[in-house]
């Protein structure tokens, strides 16, 4: 009584049978979930774990589950008790099965070929991580050394779903969460500004004889643009900020309403401390996000200030707000609030889960039906997301903001 439960969906090939049984997680037997098990239901759907045994995979939607190993696969999934409405409005039924958090881990890490997941390994899986299977996931290593350091010492082959790109500009995998994020930062910011939420107490449109709040947002790309659409929807003074001159002009083009500038530390000095609302969306594929809001700027801006730091997932732009939790998302830092939660698409897990699964699925597929080998050969894409191969980092970015050993996996391949 009172204990959490998970449970699994999968469909029963010889590998899982025998695992499952050798397990004793048959039968309705409960046993006590560790940290990681808990973890997994506090944040939902968004923290799904999946696994592919011998190629196998399952994917929230049904149409997705045979397209990994031709049908002949073992598939593993594995799902939070509150997940449970979400699979089945997705034509999925959970099958109850209660197990034993640490065992199923250790034996999913022990035997998968591919490992795919939302976010990174937490630390409690640190211990797990062995040269076998393939970990594809959101790995943002840059912010991360002690993961990253893990992970060249259990020569695990990791690919970063954020990297994923054929020219290092367009970035399908990473394109959708962006979107979300983007679009989630106003609407957050609203729900701040509410009196019942603790809040001031201000609408960000105003009215017709009170004027509408200013939003800030620095960087104009995948998440600044949706979060400049959405704050204008509402009604705010916006104004974007970025170095690219062609993203700045694509928003004007888009709707003449939202102001833009270049972002320097002048204007940012200048323009920043007029504004209830920051938003910090600037990204650097594969590197850790520069402090664009230092303590210079952070003495400037005005009391009470909401700062909400998208970027927080790669270490974050705002200096001093360290990452914070759907639990207690926002915090007072000397005279203004920061919101820095990794993972914002995770408080909308339907929306966040279907997205993703239509942006990842033909990668995945790649890789369970044609191994990594071919598709270090054939796929540029899943070729430039390597971010370490057989004990070595190969991604030049983590590299230099870790301050690490860079290698080039095309010598290593080669």
């Amino acid at each position: 009584e009172g204990v959490p439960s998970i449970n699994f969906q999968f469909s029963m090939g010889p590998i899982s049978k025998k695992l499952l049984t050798e397990n004793r997680t048959l039968n309705g037997l409960k046993y006590k979930s560790d940290v990681f098990i808990k973890k997994l239901k506090k944040y939902s759907i968004s923290s799904v774990f999946y696994a592919v045994l011998n190629r196998i995979f399952n994917l929230v939607t049904p149409s997705y589950a045979n397209c990994y190993g031709g049908g002949n696969s073992d598939v593993f999934c594995v799902i939070g008790e509150g997940s449970k409405r979400f699979y089945t409005e997705m034509g999925i039924n959970p099958l109850k099965i209660h197990i034993t958090g640490n065992a199923i881990y250790e034996e999913i890490y022990k035997n998968a070929e591919l490992i795919t997941k939302v976010k990174e390994p937490l630390k409690s899986e640190y211990k797990f991580l062995n040269k076998k299977p393939i970990l594809f996931t959101f790995l943002h290593l840059a912010a991360n050394k002690n993961l990253s350091m893990n992970l060249l010492k259990s020569k695990m082959t990791s690919i970063a779903y954020e990297a994923v790109s054929k020219d290092g500009k367009t970035f399908p995998l990473l394109k959708p969460m962006s979107e979300i994020a983007g679009k989630l930062a106003p609407q957050i910011a609203a729900n701040f500004l509410q009196k019942q939420h603790g809040g001031p107490g201000l609408l960000i449109g105003g009215t017709s004889n009170i004027k509408p709040l200013n939003i800030s947002i620095i960087g104009a790309g995948i998440v600044g643009y949706n979060a400049a659409i959405i704050s204008n929807g509402m009604g705010a003074n916006v104004t974007v900020f970025d170095i690219d001159k062609e993203k700045l002009l694509n928003i004007e083009n888009c709707n003449k309403k939202i102001k833009t500038q270049f972002s320097s530390q002048e204007n940012l000095e200048k323009h920043l401390p007029s504004s209830q609302i920051i938003i910090n969306g600037v990204y650097i594929p594969g590197s850790q996000t520069p402090k664009v809001i230092n303590k210079s700027i952070q003495k400037l801006i005005k009391k009470n200030t909401l700062i909400i730091d998208v970027a927080i997932d790669q270490g974050g732009g705002v200096e001093n707000l360290n990452p914070t939790s759907h639990d207690k998302p926002i915090i007072k830092l000397n005279d203004f609030y920061g919101y820095a939660v990794p993972n914002m698409p995770g408080i909308v897990p339907k929306t966040a889960s279907q997205s993703l699964n239509e942006a990842t699925h033909k990668y995945i597929e790649l890789i369970a039906n044609h191994g990594i080998e071919s598709c270090l050969i054939n796929n540029k894409e899943i070729y430039n997301a390597v971010n370490t191969y057989k004990g070595k980092l190969t991604s030049k970015p983590i590299s230099e903001s870790l301050n690490l050993n860079y290698n080039s996996l095309d010598k290593i391949i080669s």
